[in-house]
């Protein structure tokens, strides 16, 4: 979908917000009518690998290393969620729960642990000029993840419009952090190229070693992207990276729809949206959330902290040997006694749906 044609659908239902109280605001004309994406941060382009050297502080536990799904050599790694029917989150298994099938052939699990480390997370931050009638959320979202942090958890920023920029390598610093996000200041760009930022962002955490979550905030969608939808999930399909997605503008949506200002054409279009989302998270083990208050938020943000920290990482050595550069599915069982009242506990697992195969 053109730029143009977002913006002429847009502007009718832009001039009628505008009158109503319920539209959120910007904030203010302190900040620099400069996009962000104009800038030049002095960063880093890649968290730090394995094979550069580095100072014994930083040698401690920085992101770093090769990428957690390592086909090359037949590892495959990933990370599962226990849960019931109703998402409520349940721990304390042992291997010998699980069971893992890989093109419905039952695999050997080679090593298995409680995530209980630090988290690392890329946030991933939509901020066009779709965005810029409700930046409230946009600025809600950012720093309602960033006080979710705890001490130790690894963080980088990257912010997009036209194109994605790293805003903030890899941080502990949350002073740092809160620095980088007031950088988000009035947008420029109608164009949100989605998923460009996707793949750009996925290849740069290939090498970080272990569990690396994306935080995407983003209204989904997709408006001048040299990269296509299929490119975008293909990549997702391969990455080692879990996305966790929350759309913006859902309360802008209803709204606007309840007053009968949104076309047939432009209601389609932000459902395709919404799919996007949806299945960037799916295929990655993630999940997509729809908030339509800011109310919600917080929730939000608590339920991803504790997923991070409530999985299990399990890796095994494929038994299809094969270079073949397939797509290869991915199942995770568990199996234990778990009652509630009396009554057994149907769980289920959360973990990427498979990964792409190396190809000779």
């Amino acid at each position: 979908m053109k730029s143009s044609k977002i913006a002429i659908a847009v502007i009718p239902l832009i001039g009628f917000l505008l009158l109503g109280d319920f539209f959120f605001s910007a904030f203010g004309s302190h900040f620099q009518e400069t996009s962000y994406a104009q800038t030049q941060p002095k960063i880093k382009a890649k968290p730090p690998s394995k094979k550069k050297a580095t100072t014994a502080e930083e040698d401690s536990d920085q992101p770093r290393g090769e990428s957690a799904i390592s086909v090359s050599v037949d590892l495959v790694s990933l990370q599962a969620l226990v849960t019931d029917d109703k998402g409520n989150i349940y721990t304390g298994f042992g291997p010998e729960n699980f069971t893992v099938y890989e093109d419905n052939v039952k695999q050997e699990i080679t090593h298995f642990s409680p995530i209980e480390a630090n988290t690392t997370t890329v946030m991933l931050v939509e901020f066009s000029k779709q965005v810029q009638y409700f930046v409230d959320e946009v600025w809600n979202a950012i720093y309602g993840f960033a006080d979710s942090l705890r001490k130790g958890d690894w963080v980088a920023v990257i912010g997009y419009d036209i194109r994605p920029t790293i805003l903030c390598d890899f941080t502990q610093d949350h002073d740092e952090l809160l620095s980088t996000l007031s950088r988000f200041n009035t947008p420029t760009f109608w164009e949100s190229n989605l998923s460009d930022a996707i793949i750009d962002a996925l290849d740069r955490v290939e090498e970080v070693d272990g569990k690396v979550s994306i935080l995407l905030v983003s209204t989904g969608l997709d408006t001048l992207s040299t990269h296509n939808y299929d490119e975008a999930l293909n990549k997702c399909k391969a990455a080692n990276a879990s996305i966790y997605a929350i759309s913006l503008g859902q309360s802008f949506r209803l709204r606007a729809e309840a007053y009968g200002l949104i076309s047939a054409s432009t209601n389609m279009d932000l459902l395709m949206a919404d799919n996007r989302l949806r299945s960037f998270a799916d295929f990655t083990g993630g999940q997509a959330w729809f908030p339509r208050f800011e109310s919600e938020l917080p929730s939000i943000f608590k339920d991803i902290s504790q997923m991070l920290r409530s999985q299990y990482s399990i890796a095994y050595a494929s038994s299809n040997t094969k270079k073949d550069g397939k797509y290869r599915k991915i199942r995770v069982e568990v199996k234990a006694d778990v009652m509630q009242k009396g009554k057994p506990v149907k769980l289920k697992v959360v973990a990427r749906k498979g990964y792409q195969a190396k190809a000779l």
